[in-house]
């Protein structure tokens, strides 16, 4: 009697609803209307200027007939125009950044925001699920609130304590202020360390390591998928940012601010306005996170797992 209620409850379970095919073509959907543009993106900086500019997309699917006229050119055009020149201020002068230097400017502040954005939260998680003490109950609540509560208008604040702190402009300030554990990954975090049993740090404890040991070598390492995943979307997030760099680091121009100058302001008639010579620029400075995902597509596919801990 228990095999034919298992059978019927696998054969059950295996046939799909109508509301799980409705999803899953809405997901296919979806899928395509993301990558529909990326595609484009890449073939478009291809073709040749006029080319693109008599082509007319409608037409093409009209016809079956798409320009053939295809350059490498868009890619050593966007590679030489991809500059940025900085303001004089009191503490630098005027200054022009290639693209060798948008992407110092970058790894330097995208690495160093997404290690702090990243080590801060997981560290006050382990004090707070490992140690059972009233304070830890005050700070998951207070994480909590502030995480529904708004923050507006905080910027103006940030800029008076960082000139306060002889801070601005600099790349230790935006380290600085990315340092907080006030977000969804100390929940997470929390979760991750809170599953993992206490017989680990009572076996290490036995052997006669340290706190410091015990959270470095048995506990972070347990949780190494969960780190990575999070430092890799804090790294694309930070990556693609313009606002803020162009706000807090004026002398440091990034990668993000780049692309929004080299879209936004190029004038007719520059080579810089040109639509296929911009998506090629945007396809280079694309790659470091193409990278990324490429080294990091294991942890990645292992995702934020909450589940308990395997033998």
């Amino acid at each position: 009697m228990k095999k034919k209620l298992t059978k019927a409850y696998s054969c059950k379970k295996g046939k799909p609803t109508v509301v799980t095919t409705i999803l899953f073509i809405l997901l296919i959907i979806y899928c395509i209307g993301l990558f529909i543009p990326i595609l484009w993106s890449i073939w478009s900086s291809f073709w040749d200027y006029q080319a693109y500019k008599h082509f007319y997309i409608f037409k093409a699917f009209k016809t079956f007939k798409f320009p053939s006229q295809k350059t490498l050119t868009n890619y050593a055009d966007a590679w030489r125009n991809l500059k940025v020149t900085t303001i004089e201020t009191d503490k630098h002068a005027e200054a022009t950044y290639g693209i060798l230097g948008l992407f110092k400017n970058s790894i330097l502040y995208t690495v160093g925001c997404a290690l702090a954005f990243t080590l801060v939260p997981s560290v006050v998680a382990y004090a707070t699920a490992r140690f059972k003490f009233k304070f830890s109950k005050l700070v998951y609540a207070f994480v909590i609130v502030v995480m529904a509560l708004p923050i507006i208008g905080s910027t103006p604040s940030e800029l008076r304590m960082l000139k306060m702190l002889n801070l601005n402009g600099s790349f230790v300030g935006m380290w600085i202020l990315r340092a907080h554990f006030l977000n969804i990954y100390y929940l997470i975090f929390f979760a991750q360390y809170e599953s993992i049993p206490m017989d680990y740090t009572e076996a290490a404890r036995v052997d006669g390591a340290s706190n410091l040991r015990i959270m470095f070598q048995v506990i972070f390492p347990q949780a190494f998928n969960t780190f990575v995943t999070v430092f890799v979307l804090s790294f694309i997030a930070y990556w693609n940012e313009y606002q803020v760099p162009l706000v807090y680091l004026p002398e440091y121009p990034t990668v993000g601010y780049c692309i929004y100058n080299f879209v936004t302001i190029s004038s007719d008639g520059n080579i810089t306005s040109y639509i296929p010579v911009q998506m090629a620029g945007t396809i280079i400075m694309t790659l470091p996170i193409l990278i990324v995902f490429i080294v990091f597509n294991k942890r990645l596919r292992v995702g934020v797992s909450m589940g308990g801990i395997k033998g």
